[in-house]
């Protein structure tokens, strides 16, 4: 009875699955399945070897393919010569390297020693030092020896610049006080965030399995998920509070998260307040109620809880911080989902060092470096490592310890006190820094460009090249095919090539020179007299002009140093305020090209007299004719560029094509940009007419 009731019962009882089984699911393997499938992989593994990084890879590519030349000048088997790994095939590698191309520096072709034994592995498997051990050491002495005395190889060391808290204020003072035009607030969070966070553009390269499954923006930037922001009770003053934020990075051996709070007195370098503005200006938090500044400074912690998290909304937690600017036809806008590539962060920096008057090329890597040695001082080895995302304490002895010694060695030895001011002043990065190093070439300099000798060979070949293809064919586009078009074809990639090539270099020499001649006429000017001329012009911060007035307003509340001690409470919090606030209104808009005919009568801003929101029935139906509809349409420019006419009817074409209308598809309909019209245009063709027939424009 019992057994039958035990039976009825199992009966009834659903059968569940069990987890294990639903992982096993599919075709069971057999043990010597398990053995084959393991015996391929290693062979696998053997042949491709560990996954490297990007760079890495095209690195290995780039010397395969001289190898490959090399071995085709040499008449022998590419794959054969390199894996037999004999030291004499290397030698002459390295030899026929420095004969028949331009390499200076002994570090140059050392480091291609160290990707020809990556390409070694990669093609057979195995590694030079493991087959033979004499091979890498007869190499290294051959390049340390007779082929750097042969090649007069330059052994100096490239100087590492480290960018401290003194010259990164100095860096966002000319980006956002002397120069003319802003970039997107986002680029500048982007600096702080690299000194304060030590992350990486490309830190989440792809390489690791579980990066390979995210999308291509999510593996290469911080995304919104990896920021929270948060109010806790001020551990130093309990009866008020105080915002904080946590940025966790991944990929930096490890999960590594970071904490940064409110910084009052100099808002240049608060990180809360320039990424609360950016979540403002993007609508990220959750909870209802919070539309301004002041709402979040309104929120407080109370009992039971410690601290509250403003959290963003679900459907954005994907979306990357750093966003990229993209051209489109309504003009330049903030992608919504383009990350801003470590390419363009590091051209922008580069740019920008060049343009404050920083002697030294400015790199992330200079910030990060300013970083490392840094939290060097106040920290132990295994905090540094967590901190920088390494892996060895060497990295940091290696790479990224200042090369000046920050000790004070004199004192120390003669045994008074320490003078480290002196020493932390000679170590920075802004010590040689003048502003008034030139900007671009003088019209002589661009001349004497324009008369370089195989410049002006190229351009009378090319030009006797296109009178003899007239003479054959009657015009250059009815050669196409031919040997000769060809032939033209590839004489103008090389004067498109070499005059852009001979700028840079005449522009470097240019600034060598006047960092080079600056100090010695700066004493002549004290001690002789002497006037430096031009040299002695640089950019006055109470000329400068301002159309927008967030921007002016920026100019003065950020640099502005406070003491939180003396300052009373609500001149703090209103110059925050205001600063976030004005943070948020430049988000959306932009301060547009800089024109002469409009900067002539409206180039400056009073902050006390502000334009109003421009009503669209302002914008009147009939136009000027040489008038861009799209820039009048463009919300974000300022008053005197959406007005702006061109002098010429084919430049308002050009810039019509090549700023608007070539980021829009032919055949898409598209609303008409004016102000005052609504008209919704099938097409481009539709578009062109619409402008003639309606605005009086001539497209």
């Amino acid at each position: 009875m019992v057994a039958q009731l035990t039976h009825t019962w199992n009966s009834r009882k659903p059968i569940r699955e069990g987890r294990r089984d639903r992982k096993t699911k599919g075709h069971k393997l057999t043990p010597g399945e398990y053995r084959e499938r393991d015996i391929t992989r290693v062979a696998q593994f053997q042949i491709t070897g560990k996954k490297y990084a990007d760079a890495t890879t095209i690195s290995i590519n780039r010397v395969h393919g001289f190898w490959g030349r090399h071995c085709e000048f040499m008449k022998v088997d590419a794959h054969r010569h390199l894996a037999i790994c004999v030291a004499e095939n290397f030698r002459v590698y390295i030899d026929w390297r420095l004969k028949n191309f331009s390499i200076k520096k002994q570090s140059t072709i050392w480091v291609e020693w160290k990707f020809l034994r990556l390409l070694f592995k990669r093609e057979t498997g195995r590694k030079v030092d493991k087959l033979d051990k004499l091979v890498g050491e007869q190499i290294s002495e051959v390049v340390l020896g007779p082929l750097t005395d042969e090649y007069d190889l330059d052994l100096s060391i490239k100087f590492k610049p480290v960018v401290g808290v003194e010259d990164l204020v100095a860096i966002l003072h000319y980006q956002l006080v002397l120069r003319y035009s802003i970039c997107h607030p986002r680029t500048i969070y982007r600096a702080t965030t690299a000194a304060y966070a030590n992350d990486r553009l490309h830190l989440l390269a792809t390489g690791d399995p579980y990066r390979e499954r995210l999308s291509p923006w999510v593996q290469r930037c911080p995304l919104l998920q990896r920021y929270h922001a948060g109010v806790i009770p001020n551990p130093d003053q309990p009866d008020q509070h105080v915002l904080v934020m946590e940025v966790s990075l991944l990929f930096m051996k490890g999960k590594t998260t970071y904490i940064f709070h409110e910084q009052d007195d100099n808002l240049a370098i608060c990180p809360v307040s320039h990424f609360l503005a950016l979540a403002l200006a993007a609508d990220t938090f959750e909870a209802r109620g919070i539309s301004s500044i002041e709402d979040v400074f309104r929120i407080q912690v109370q009992a039971p809880r410690n601290s509250i998290q403003l959290k963003s909304k679900s459907n954005i937690l994907d979306v990357p911080v750093f966003h990229r600017a993209v051209r489109t036809a309504q003009g330049v806008r903030i992608s919504p989902d383009r990350t801003l590539p470590y390419d363009t962060f590091n051209q922008y920096l580069q740019r920008l060092g060049r343009n404050a008057g920083f002697e030294h090329k400015l790199t992330p890597y200079c910030i990060r470096r300013g970083t490392a040695n840094a939290v060097d001082s106040i920290a132990t080895t295994s905090e540094r490592n967590q901190v920088m995302g390494h892996s060895r304490a060497d990295i940091f002895e290696r790479y990224y310890i200042l090369q000046k010694v920050k000790w004070d060695v004199q004192s120390a030895y003669i045994g008074c006190p320490a003078r480290e001011s002196i020493i932390n002043a000679v170590g920075r990065f802004s010590l040689t820094r003048d502003p008034r190093v030139p900007k671009e070439l003088s019209d002589e300099q661009k001349a004497a460009v324009e008369r370089d000798p195989r410049l002006v060979k190229l351009s009378g070949q090319h030009q006797s090249l296109a009178k003899l293809i007239n003479r054959k064919h009657g015009s250059i586009p009815k050669a196409k095919g031919t040997a000769l078009h060809r032939e033209y074809i590839e004489l103008g990639d090389d004067i498109r090539a070499e005059k852009p090539s001979l700028y840079r270099e005449a522009f470097d020499r240019m600034r060598e020179e006047f960092f080079a001649t600056i100090d010695t006429i700066e004493i002549e000017k004290q001690l002789l007299g002497l006037s430096g001329g031009d040299k002695f012009k640089g950019e006055d911060e109470s000329s400068v002009k301002f159309t927008f007035k967030e921007r002016a307003r920026l100019a003065q509340n950020l640099f502005r140093s406070s003491d939180c001690t003396t300052e009373a409470p609500h001149e703090i919090y209103a110059r925050r305020v205001q600063t976030i606030q004005d943070w948020v209104s430049l988000c959306s808009l932009q301060e547009g090209t800089r024109r002469r005919k409009a900067l002539s009568s409206s180039c400056g801003f009073d902050i006390d007299q502000a334009d109003g929101i421009i009503d669209a029935d302002t914008f009147p139906i009939l136009c000027p004719g040489t008038q861009c509809l799209f820039c009048l349409g463009d919300s974000q420019l300022p008053h005197s560029s959406r007005i702006y006419s061109f002098s010429r009817p084919d430049h308002l074409r050009r810039h019509v094509q090549d700023c608007h209308l070539q980021y829009h598809n032919a055949n898409t309909p598209l609303w008409c940009p004016h102000p005052s019209c609504l008209e919704v245009l099938d097409g481009v063709k539709h578009f062109k007419e619409h402008a003639i027939l309606t605005h009086n424009i001539h497209l």
